[in-house]
């Protein structure tokens, strides 16, 4: 039998680099994967650039939806991580039909961000993307070692590098810390997975939000919210395991 379809929604100031060491995993065990750069990510990938009608709720889910439309994508299982939990809740209430009965939310952005990064997401526009990517990646990461820190800090500035422009970032900025998926109705069989020691959202407002939804939850030991760079092959594990059983 076919295996389903995985659309990847990277968050913010990523692009699809940033997961690509889950989908290799995913891949290797037979998940054709779609990792589109989402704006204001600018398209790296030579794809055709599908219009972005707002940095809002609407105009995120639209523009998945149009990507799935565009690449004729069979109601893909939605795989988003940060902020891309947002657009897939978003995309989960407003286009039911397009996407399938299973969706997955890595680092599931449940409730507002803490004051450190609502105080901080507007400096995105004006500040120099390696100061912002070091003190973001600090603050999120639960490294192991100066060697993990190192390395993923080199990724994310090289995820940094090509955004449309500041005012689209302040943009994008701005929708990531004005939504949480509680904001969103959709009726979805969802697994929601987490580092345990994510600072954004405690393992409760997790467990909380996920049972709103009659969903799954699974924490990562030692992990934080960067489980995309932290572990990807544990968390790829986690969701091959989660949609074959």
């Amino acid at each position: 039998m076919e295996k389903p379809q995985l659309l990847f929604i990277h968050g913010f100031r990523g692009n699809h680099l940033g997961l690509k060491d889950t989908i290799k995993v995913l891949e290797k065990a037979g998940y054709k994967c779609f990792s589109p750069d989402i704006p204001p990510a600018f398209n790296t990938q030579r794809e055709k650039n599908i219009e972005l009608t707002g940095f809002t709720a609407d105009g995120y889910a639209k523009w998945v939806a149009d990507y799935i439309l565009e690449h004729k994508l069979d109601r893909p299982i939605l795989v988003g991580h940060s902020m891309g939990s947002i657009i897939c809740a978003a995309t989960a209430d407003r286009y039911p039909e397009l996407i399938n009965e299973k969706m997955v939310l890595a680092s599931p952005i449940c409730v507002t961000p803490p004051k450190f990064i609502c105080n901080l997401a507007p400096l995105t526009a004006i500040m120099p993307n390696k100061f912002i990517g070091y003190v973001t990646t600090k603050y999120l990461i639960i490294p192991k070692d100066k060697k993990t820190l190192k390395n993923v800090l080199a990724q994310t500035y090289e995820c940094a590098k090509k955004f449309t422009s500041k005012r689209d970032t302040a943009k994008a900025a701005k929708f990531s810390i004005s939504f949480a998926i509680s904001d969103f109705n959709f009726d979805k069989d969802t697994l929601f997975i987490a580092g345990k020691k994510d600072k954004l959202n405690s393992n409760k407002q997790v467990k909380d939000t996920a049972k709103k939804f009659k969903g799954e939850t699974i924490f990562i030991e030692d992990a934080g919210h960067l489980i995309n760079y932290e572990c990807p092959e544990i968390l790829a594990d986690k969701i091959k395991t989660w949609l074959e059983e």
